[in-house]
């Protein structure tokens, strides 16, 4: 806004955003949660790491997240994923 306020984000428009992840962005999400690289990701989930930065370029397109963490951190505050230890 140009009357420097900070717009507020509604929670519905929150969960909005990881409802358009697809099923392969939600794992690729789940294992950069867990820490995983994109080359571990691949070898988890038998895609070529190319596949695997295109899905992480995707999802965070979606989320609007500005890095890998972001990502993550949007993900578990809307609970659309979980971690298992």
């Amino acid at each position: 806004m140009l009357d420097g306020r900070v717009p507020i984000i509604d929670r519905a428009a929150r969960r909005s955003r990881c409802e358009r992840l697809s099923g392969k962005e939600r794992l690729v999400l789940a294992e950069l949660a867990r820490g995983n690289s994109t080359e571990e990701i691949g070898i988890v989930l038998s895609v070529s790491p190319h596949t695997v930065r295109t899905h992480v370029k995707n999802l965070m397109r979606k989320l609007g997240a500005r890095t890998r963490a972001h990502a993550v951190a949007i993900a578990l505050s809307e609970s659309a994923i979980e971690i298992n230890p």
